[in-house]
C-alpha cells in the first residue's frame, strides 16, 4: 500500500465498467483516484434505465464466468463486489439459450459436458468436427481458470492455430451446415462475423457462458451505483455532468486534463474509459505521429442494435429463465439474421419483452449531424416502424403478446450520443483477424501515463471491461508490485 506522501493522482475518463473497475482497483491500492463522467449519472452501458415502471437493459443482458473460481467472479471478489447480490445464476432448467432456426432448434445449456453432449445428439454425423471443437474448447476454458490468463501475464496462448477465423476452422473440419449455424451464435454476441472472428476470441466468449451464466437480480442501474458506492467507499471521487475536454501534455507525458467546464485536475496518470477514436479529440495534433494516429482512425467498428423494450402482460408472459435467439441461416449455415429476445419480471401487472436484432449505422445517416430528442418526426416514424415489425415477428416465437405496448427504442444513434462511441456500436472496435495487431498496438500509447481500459482495450462485453482494468493496474504498478498486491490474492 502506498504511503500518503508516494500517492498519486490517477483520472479516469469515462464510468463505464471498464472506468469503474479500474477505479475500485486503484483506490484499493492506495492511489487517489479522480473520474470525470460526461452524463449525469455513471455506469455508461451498464446503467439500466426505466420507461412505464420497468427497468430496460442497455449493455447488461447477462453475463459469464462470475462462479467464485471462474474468471470475472475472481475479478469481482477482489473488487470487493458481493455476486450473489448483484446476479442471480441462469440454467437451473438446463438452458441458458434457445437457439430457433427455420428447421431446427439447440439448447445451450451450463458446462462444457453438457454442452459437448447437445453438440453429439443434434449433429451425429459431425463426430470427428466435434472433437476437434471440444478438445480446443476445454483446453482454452483449463487456461482461462489460470492466473496467468486472467491477469494478463504473457501469453498463455501459443498456438497460432487458435488466431485462424472461425469460419476458415469450419472449412478445414468441413462442419455441416447445422454445425456450423451453432457454433457461429457467439460471434453475434461480440459483433463479429465467423469468417473473420480469431477462433480465440469466439472459444473464450463461448466458454465464459459454459462456466456459468448470471443475469441481474435488479437492474443495470443498480449495479452502476454499487461500483459507486464501493469506489466512493475507498476515497474516489466523481464529477459528473461534465465531460473531459482535453488531456494536458507536457515533454510527452500526461500532467492533467481539463474540463468543459474549464477546471483542471492535475493527473500522474489518466486511464481512458473511451473509444480510441474519442481519445484522439483529447489530445493535440502533435502529441501523436501521424502514421499512429491513422491507425486509430482506421479502426474499423462493430455493427450498431436496434433495441425494442415492450411491456407485455405479466400474468401471460411470465419471466422467461433462458434467452431466446431467433436465426436464419443459408443452406452453408452462415447466419444471415438474428433478433434476440429475452423477457424479465418487472413488476405485478407488466414484464419487460427485450428485442435486439442488427442496426447498420448508415441506415440512419440521414441523422447523423443531429442529437438525441431533436431529430424529428421522420427518424421516430422510422425508428417505430422497424419495432412495431420486430414486435410483429416475436408473435412467431411467443404467440399472440397480450397487452404489448412500446414503451421504448434505441438505435445506433442512441448510443453514440450517450457513450460517445464512434457509429453507435455497442462491441466497440470489431475483433476481426485483421484488427488484432491494430488493437494489441493502442494499448500501448506512446504518451507516458496514459492508458486505455474498457471493452476497447482488450476484449468486449463485461469480462473483457473488467479484465482491461486489471491489464491497466499491471502497468502502472510494474510487474513485481502487480504480483506481491494483486495476482497472488486472487
Amino acid at each position: 500500500m502506498k504511503s500518503s506522501a508516494e500517492k498519486e493522482n490517477i483520472v479516469i475518463i469515462g464510468s463505464g465498467i471498464g472506468g469503474l473497475s479500474a477505479g475500485i482497483l486503484l483506490a484499493r491500492l492506495g492511489w487517489r483516484v479522480s473520474i470525470v463522467e460526461k452524463n449525469s449519472v455513471p455506469g455508461g452501458l451498464m446503467r439500466s434505465y426505466r420507461r412505464a415502471g420497468l427497468n430496460c437493459p442497455v449493455g447488461v443482458h447477462y453475463v459469464g464466468a462470475l462462479g467464485a473460481n471462474e474468471p470475472l467472479g475472481r475479478m469481482f471478489a477482489f473488487l470487493g463486489l458481493n455476486v450473489e447480490n448483484l446476479f442471480c445464476r441462469m440454467g437451473q432448467e438446463g438452458v441458458i439459450d434457445r437457439y430457433l432456426f427455420d428447421d431446427f432448434s439447440f439448447d445451450l445449456p451450463p458446462g462444457i459436458k453438457a454442452y459437448e453432449e447437445n453438440l453429439r445428439k443434434a449433429f451425429p454425423k459431425d463426430a470427428a468436427a466435434i472433437d476437434y471443437v471440444m478438445n480446443n474448447l476445454r483446453e482454452i476454458s483449463g487456461r482461462m481458470q489460470d492466473t496467468a490468463f486472467l491477469l494478463n501475464q504473457g501469453d498463455p496462448f501459443q498456438n497460432m492455430d487458435y488466431y485462424q477465423p472461425l469460419g476458415e476452422f469450419l472449412n478445414k473440419l468441413a462442419a455441416s451446415p447445422g454445425l456450423r449455424a451453432v457454433l457461429s451464435v457467439p460471434c453475434q454476441l461480440i459483433g463479429v462475423e465467423p469468417d473473420g472472428c480469431p477462433l480465440i476470441i469466439h472459444h473464450m466468449v463461448l466458454a465464459g457462458y459454459l462456466f456459468s451464466a448470471w443475469r441481474l437480480k435488479d437492474s443495470g442501474a443498480k449495479m452502476a451505483d454499487i461500483l459507486m458506492e464501493r469506489f466512493y467507499e475507498l476515497g474516489g471521487k466523481l464529477f459528473l455532468n461534465d465531460a473531459a475536454e482535453e488531456i494536458l501534455l507536457e515533454s510527452a507525458k500526461v500532467t492533467g486534463i481539463r474540463l468543459k467546464s474549464n477546471f483542471e485536475l492535475p493527473a500522474d496518470n489518466i486511464i481512458a474509459d473511451v473509444h480510441p477514436k474519442i481519445l484522439l479529440n483529447l489530445l493535440q495534433p502533435d502529441s501523436l505521429r501521424p502514421s499512429y494516429r491513422h491507425r486509430i482512425s482506421g479502426l474499423q467498428e462493430t455493427d450498431g442494435v436496434i433495441a425494442v423494450q415492450v411491456s407485455v402482460d405479466a400474468a401471460a408472459h411470465p419471466e422467461i429463465e433462458h434467452n431466446i435467439y431467433r436465426l436464419s441461416i443459408t443452406e452453408k449455415g452462415s447466419i444471415e439474421d438474428g433478433v434476440f429476445y429475452q423477457i424479465r419480471h418487472g413488476n405485478n401487472q407488466s414484464n419487460l419483452l427485450s428485442i435486439i436484432t442488427e442496426s447498420l449505422y448508415r441506415e440512419w445517416s440521414r441523422w447523423e449531424e443531429t442529437l438525441s430528442g431533436k431529430r424529428g418526426e421522420d427518424y421516430e416514424q422510422k425508428k417505430l416502424g422497424i419495432a412495431h415489425e420486430l414486435l410483429k415477428n416475436a408473435s412467431v416465437v411467443f404467440g399472440e403478446l397480450k397487452n404489448a405496448e412500446i414503451i421504448d427504442v434505441f438505435t445506433p444513434l442512441t448510443i453514440r450520443d450517450y457513450v460517445s462511441c464512434p457509429e453507435g456500436s455497442c462491441y466497440g472496435v470489431l475483433r476481426s483477424d485483421k484488427q488484432l495487431l491494430k488493437i494489441a498496438s493502442i494499448n500501448n500509447l506512446p504518451i507516458g501515463g496514459l492508458y486505455l481500459t474498457g471493452q476497447n482495450a482488450l476484449a468486449p462485453g463485461v469480462l473483457g471491461s473488467v479484465l482491461g482494468s486489471f491489464n491497466v493496474a499491471k502497468q502502472i504498478l510494474g510487474a513485481e508490485r502487480f504480483d506481491r498486491d494483486i495476482k497472488r490474492q486472487i
